[in-house]
């Protein structure tokens, strides 16, 4: 089995951020956010971002981006017809129905996406439109917790990653990849 990170391997970039982008020209008042948003892309990016501070974070920016599904839809069908172009094609070309993709990014993001993946077998961050909340952010240990969760006997032949934040999905792993731009 072959396991993917999706931001920064099969997706060039961070898709969240470019999803906040897309959303903050089309919501002006998100532009208040832009300081705590690169703020925390920096913690990200070095390795140092607590589960709290993301939970925190995407709390606040998800009650202003989306206020219910139909905008929510709306919002991710407009930002992939803009963004599928950043899917990287020697990533997509390996995967098989039988891999796993797995992210920190929200389900609602990447099922807007779904169909170029080649894969059901996705894992991301659970959030809520109801309450607004994210209710399990898979990040840092917690893609372990999920991985292990939906596929507890299986072994990662293959791991592709873009971050040291996925250290413990590439301790179980037989090979490593570390994807760089």
């Amino acid at each position: 089995m072959k396991v993917f990170d999706f931001d920064n391997t099969i997706y060039d970039g961070e898709s969240v951020v470019d999803f906040f982008l897309f959303a903050m020209k089309k919501k002006h008042e998100l532009i208040k956010y832009l300081p705590l948003m690169i703020y925390t892309a920096t913690l990200y990016k070095i390795g140092i971002l607590s589960i709290d501070k993301l939970y925190e974070l995407s709390s606040k920016m998800s009650n202003v981006i989306i206020k219910n599904k139909e905008d929510a839809e709306v919002f991710i069908r407009e930002f992939w017809n803009g963004n599928q172009t950043k899917l990287k094609k020697e990533y997509l070309s390996i995967i098989s129905e039988n891999d796993v993709i797995i992210s920190a990014s929200p389900r609602m993001l990447l099922e807007g996406i779904q169909d170029k993946l080649k894969t059901k077998n996705i894992i991301c961050s659970e959030f809520n439109i109801e309450t607004g909340k994210f209710e399990f952010l898979c990040f840092g240990p917690n893609k372990l917790i999920a991985f292990k969760k939906r596929f507890p006997n299986a072994i990662i032949d293959e791991f592709y990653t873009d971050s040291k934040n996925d250290k413990p999905l590439m301790t179980i792993s037989k090979n490593v990849h570390i994807v760089k731009k």
